[in-house]
């Protein structure tokens, strides 16, 4: 599954979080608003989960919180970028995380999450790429920084 097929501008926001909890809340958010998660609260306990069995904070300023439900028949990612950071994150580098990545994927598409993981990990090993993803000041201009920053992937 292509990265930006997971994607849609109404999923990428410049965060107003300041802590992991409200990161999480509010990509939570841009799923059920944009009508793709129906169940809000099922999709937050599942994350809470996971985030208690370890950080999904990945290193280099990067999270990748997930869950699987079984009424998503595609898989979906909320993405949202904190120029300050999220502290409290608990990286597993102890890094400041500025871009978190939601993918919620149902319970038999382990394949597409994979595939997922492998885009975002491309998408973002590049401190530059990081660097001009975090320099998008609105959502707008998040979305057309990652569509250029993915056709460059192309090219």
């Amino acid at each position: 599954m292509d990265l930006m097929d997971a994607l849609a501008s109404e999923r990428v926001k410049v965060l107003e979080a300041r802590s992991k909890q409200e990161a999480l809340l509010e990509l939570i958010s841009l799923l059920t608003g944009a009508g793709v998660i129906a169940d809000g609260a099922e999709l937050e306990r599942l994350i809470q989960e996971r985030e208690a069995l370890m950080s999904t904070g990945i290193g280099l300023g990067i999270a990748v919180p997930h869950a699987r439900l079984p009424q998503v028949n595609s898989s979906v990612i909320a993405l949202g970028t904190s120029p300050e950071g999220i502290p409290d994150y608990e990286s597993i580098d102890g890094s400041t995380v500025h871009i978190v990545a939601m993918i919620v994927t149902g319970t038999q598409r382990q394949r597409e999450y994979i595939e997922l993981l492998s885009s975002l990990a491309r998408l973002f090993k590049e401190e530059s790429a990081r660097d001009r993803v975090l320099s998008s000041r609105t959502s707008a201009e998040l979305w057309e920084t990652l569509k250029h920053e993915k056709a460059g992937l192309l090219a």
